[in-house]
């Protein structure tokens, strides 16, 4: 089963995005996600 994931990012962190996503940056594209995703994605297995 296909579940969806949102996030909700304020201008600076679409800047950050879009600077990880242009520099190959790998080490601060992990930090970002964590940052992120972390949280919501355990929300997704735990049944949300």
């Amino acid at each position: 089963m296909k579940k969806s994931l949102q996030v909700a990012l304020d201008d600076e962190e679409i800047i950050e995005l879009m600077r990880l996503l242009m520099d190959d940056d790998a080490e601060a594209a992990l930090a970002f996600l964590k940052k992120h995703f972390k949280g919501k994605a355990r929300e997704l297995l735990e049944g949300g």
